[in-house]
């Protein structure tokens, strides 16, 4: 699958040291969540139909970006009365800052929602420091 980034991306920052939710145009922006534990934020992002082998997840530096594609070959056969469903390109693009460990990102697909696990750096994880007594 070739990686396309649409060239109206909107970036747009939601808080210091936290993931970057981006996107606008004219290609499928499927709804994403993101979620934030101690040790990681989870991205989910809704993509019906999407097969494994039509995703691309590329990370270039502080950007992930998340591109699938559902093709029409599925319905060439059949006479199409009510479609409601996405057909043609998806994208996310997310900007990602130095909390995240981007050698330990992990995707998977499960029930048509992509799932993007995002761990923290160490050096942002919360600690907890023993008080001893003397």
């Amino acid at each position: 699958m070739e990686t396309k980034e649409h060239p109206s991306v909107e970036k747009k920052k939601i808080a210091p040291d936290k993931c970057v939710i981006t996107g606008k145009g004219d290609w499928y922006f499927p709804q994403s969540d993101i979620y934030e534990t101690p040790d990681n934020f989870t991205i989910l992002i809704d993509m019906p139909g999407v097969g494994t082998e039509n995703i691309a997840i590329d990370l270039r530096d502080n950007e992930l970006i998340v591109n699938g594609e559902v093709s029409q070959e599925a319905y060439r056969d059949e006479k199409v009365l009510h479609n409601e469903y996405t057909i043609g390109h998806y994208h996310r693009h997310f900007v990602i800052s130095d909390a995240i460990n981007r050698d330990k990102i992990e995707a998977k697909m499960s029930d048509g929602v992509l799932s993007l696990v995002l761990p923290k750096a160490e050096h942002v994880k919360p600690r907890k420091i023993e008080v001893r007594s003397e």
